[in-house]
């Protein structure tokens, strides 16, 4: 899973595994050590009647819907976005899609990735 924090925004990359895993098990998970800590993220399906975001102890702890996730998983849409309400007024946009493979060369382990859909096209 590969997470991308801007402002008040969530973006989620999940490539085959963690797919594989959302539909298998429910739940991803990634963690990142930080000096003596971890911070975790992790994307949970739970029956619950809408989406929420939690901050818990050493993490980011995101609860969907069952029914919503195995749509997506099932439809072969590349994602969905979440707009949800904080206490203090503001709002948490978040992104979940597929990770795709890069079209240029990185040094990056892209194995896991879905086919580009633009790797086909004349740029």
């Amino acid at each position: 899973m590969k997470i991308r924090l801007r402002g008040n925004s969530i973006r989620y990359r999940l490539d085959k595994i963690d797919m594989e895993l959302l539909e298998t098990v429910g739940k991803i998970d990634s963690s990142t050590h930080v000096g003596a800590g971890t911070l975790h993220f992790v994307i949970r399906g739970k029956d619950i009647p809408a989406p929420v975001a939690k901050l818990e102890h050493d993490g980011v702890h995101l609860l969907i819907p069952i029914t919503q996730l195995q749509l997506w998983i099932s439809s072969g849409e590349v994602g969905f976005s979440l707009d949800i309400p904080n206490e203090d007024g503001t709002h948490l946009t978040i992104l979940v899609e597929k990770d795709f493979r890069c079209l240029t060369d990185r040094d990056e382990d892209d194995s896991q990735s879905f086919d580009n859909p633009m790797a086909s096209k004349n740029c």
